[in-house]
């Protein structure tokens, strides 16, 4: 990754979702959600499994459980899936995605701000961030506590960038999934896919402007 550059950076600021992009949780999760499914009778496809990356839990819980679910009987599904989670997050083996730590430092020495924006609660949010030591390094963070609707809607991009200060279509976005490149898309961001969740070519068709690998794989007209 280039780390010095001759020009300044083309983004006002970055936004980062969190799962798949800053931590390597997307087997984890798939675990988890595995696990919870087939203990009410339910065996979810890798499609489904899949869909469930970069959504709101309660829309995965509603996919597989029938739109029609109660908000009670929703509620207390999510107060059961959000403890599993924590506790996989926790106690099995988790990493950063590859090369992220060297683009945040590279982002600093830039004077580039950046901040987190992700379906996750605010619980989960830390959690993971907190195994990887970088807790600190995302104060200015957008979880499911702070909109009103998930990704694909950009609502919690518009927020992210509002909380920077700047405006969305400054914004570089860091996505994994095709809910939130959606999300990105609609807040009139750039982003860049990483091939972390999704296959290549499911992300291509919804048209990032870059797609890698990982952080160690940018083009470098955005590596800072």
């Amino acid at each position: 990754m280039q780390l010095r550059r001759s020009t300044p950076y083309p983004f006002s600021a970055v936004l980062f979702d969190l799962d798949g992009v800053i931590i390597d949780t997307t087997a984890l999760h798939y675990r988890v959600w595995e696990r919870f499914g087939l203990a009410r009778g339910f065996v979810p496809t890798g499609a489904q499994l899949l869909a469930s990356n970069g959504r709101p839990a309660r829309e995965t819980l509603r996919d597989w459980f029938g739109a029609a679910l109660g908000e009670d009987t929703l509620a207390a599904m999510m107060r059961e899936v959000e403890p599993l989670v924590l506790q996989a997050l926790e106690t099995e083996p988790v990493s950063a995605v590859p090369g992220v730590r060297e683009f945040l430092q590279a982002l600093r020495a830039a004077g580039v701000p950046w901040a987190l924006g992700t379906s996750a609660t605010p619980s989960h949010a830390e959690r993971a961030l907190s195994r990887l030591g970088l807790s600190e390094a995302f104060p200015v963070r957008i979880t499911a506590a702070n909109v009103v609707q998930g990704k694909p809607h950009p609502e919690v991009y518009l927020k992210a960038a509002a909380a920077l200060g700047v405006s969305p279509s400054a914004c570089l976005v860091f996505e994994d999934a095709v809910a939130g490149l959606r999300a990105a898309r609609a807040a009139g961001a750039s982003c860049v896919a990483l091939t972390t969740s999704f296959p290549r070519d499911v992300l291509s068709r919804e048209a990032p402007h870059w797609i890698a690998e990982d952080f160690r794989a940018l083009p470098t007209d955005i590596a800072p």
